[in-house]
């Protein structure tokens, strides 16, 4: 099957956040499965840097053409480089006028949110180029609203690309929350035919993802709990109506993890090594993350870590008013992380006020994210809403058992511990949005913590989860193949208006 993945992110080229890190490696595990897989981004100044990072040099693979965006004419080169172990090749649009700035997301120029307009640029670049090289796919996976063009191009402008015929779509949503929202003045700059601006339209503007989620073929999102969610009044970012009106072809497929990254049997970056079968190094490592920090490394008691953006979403407000509480029961915390300014600057006080209790690292660094997760005890994952997450199938994969709100991704990959399931459970989990409950199950994970055995049991439990991108991949696979079954009349049949839902 020949796959193309078109986003706006791919690791370690570029990278914001989850959706780099997925389209970084899916596509790589996608070909360890004998699939011709290729990836589509934008050539940005940071994809330069690394290259150059890495002693690479991407090579040119076109001349210069132009992609029309309404009565704009854009010139666009396309450039090839390979994701790292050379089994994926990365084809990189350049079109300096957009994707040469400082950030992956800046601003144009002249301070205006050009963002439809960049995307439009890479999308139809991709197409054009897909077409130019004679790499069309079968499936094109495309992620987030950035490239939620290409459903909407292939679906209502196909005489353009006549090559496309039997190309099916996917589109994956990697955060609700971003939808892509402009003006109606904008909507030029697409491409598409007038009569499709009415299938754009929502509460007013431009909405990329609504109509991206309208054309695709089929439609996945990152976690099957979320998959539902969203498809709620409330969990639906204001799409529910839409996401409901595509429950038969809505998927939910937990991400993976690079287990050549994040594995205590091999990982050079934590003193020292383990696994299931001997769990002893994780002992050393934990008095190596405590010295580290300030606190007593011979003291007992339960040590939770916490890695992530400190942001309402994240759920650390959450935790703040009980706070206190716990470290008066002698439950310890070590915090990396960044994000809201009020969020960073009450842990900061709680690290100022409580040395030897509450170690906080305002920032990011990669090494120490993997000796926490190697050497806490339990890891604090309180989030109000997460459509996967990563962070704690790292810490199951470290043994290191998450503590959890049960929701999206969080609810499918942890089995929260409740005195009668000690066979299968793997962490902490709790549901109310509530201090309260967060701070009884906090209190719950250190009770059983004092029974060793208990915990290694869980431990192991954890660790013995299969969350690699192997398994992933052959999802994606399956609703790739669904999606082929499925008549391609809806292409031609795609609402210019939403139904009456």
């Amino acid at each position: 099957m020949r796959i193309a993945h078109l986003s706006a992110e791919a690791s370690p080229f570029a990278k914001a956040g989850g959706l780099g890190d997925v389209v970084g490696s899916l596509p790589v595990a996608q070909a360890r499965l004998g699939h011709e897989v290729c990836v589509w981004m934008p050539f940005y100044r940071q994809a330069r840097a690394e290259l150059r990072r890495r002693g690479l040099a991407a090579q040119r693979e076109s001349e210069a053409f132009e992609v029309g965006l309404g009565g704009v004419r854009e010139p666009v080169t396309l450039w090839r480089a390979s994701l790292p172990g050379g089994e994926v090749p990365v084809r990189l649009v350049e079109a300096d006028r957009f994707f040469n700035r400082t950030h992956l997301y800046g601003l144009a120029p002249d301070g205006r949110d050009d963002g439809l307009v960049r995307f439009a640029c890479l999308v139809r670049g991709a197409l054009e180029g897909m077409q130019r090289l004679g790499k069309v796919p079968d499936v094109l996976h495309v992620h987030d609203w950035h490239t939620a063009l290409a459903p909407m191009a292939l679906a209502w402008d196909r005489g353009r690309y006549p090559g496309f015929s039997d190309t099916v779509t996917v589109l994956t949503i990697h955060n609700l929350a971003y939808q892509g929202v402009f003006g109606p003045e904008d909507f030029d700059y697409l491409g598409l035919p007038a009569l499709r601006l009415p299938a754009l339209m929502w509460n007013g503007a431009l909405n990329l993802l609504k109509a991206g989620l309208l054309t695709a073929t089929e439609v996945t999102t990152v976690s099957p709990t979320f998959a539902w969610e969203i498809t709620t009044p409330e969990g639906g970012f204001g799409l529910g109506p839409i996401l409901r009106h595509r429950v038969g072809e809505l998927a939910g497929i937990v991400n993976g993890i690079d287990t050549e990254v994040w594995n205590p049997a091999t990982d050079p970056r934590i003193p020292l090594r383990y696994s299931a079968d001997d769990l002893d190094g994780k002992l050393e490592d934990r008095r190596t993350l405590l010295t580290m920090a300030g606190m007593d490394a011979d003291r007992p008691g339960l040590v939770v870590g916490m890695i992530g953006r400190l942001t309402v979403q994240k759920g650390y407000e959450l935790l703040l008013p009980v706070l206190d509480e716990l470290l008066a029961d002698g439950i310890r915390f070590v915090l990396l992380g960044s994000g809201d300014a009020h969020i960073e600057e009450r842990f900061r006080l709680h690290a100022r006020e409580s040395k030897g209790k509450f170690w906080a690292h305002l920032g990011f660094d990669d090494p120490l994210a993997h000796l926490i997760e190697a050497g806490a005890d339990a890891f604090l994952m309180p989030s109000l809403f997460e459509p996967c997450g990563l962070n704690q199938l790292y810490s199951l994969a470290y043994g290191t058992p998450p503590i959890v709100r049960r929701v999206g991704g969080l609810a499918d990959t942890v089995v929260g511990y409740d005195g009668s399931n000690a066979d299968h459970a793997t962490g902490f989990s709790f549901d109310a949005a509530e201090p309260t409950a967060l701070r009884d199950t906090v209190r719950w994970a250190a009770r059983c913590h004092r029974d060793r055995e208990l915990w290694r049991r869980l431990m192991r439990n954890g660790m013995s989860q299969d969350f690699s991108w192997r398994k992933s991949a052959e999802r994606y696979v399956e609703v790739y193949r669904r999606a082929a079954r499925r008549a391609r009349s809806r292409w031609a049949t795609a609402p210019a208006t939403l139904p009456i839902l």
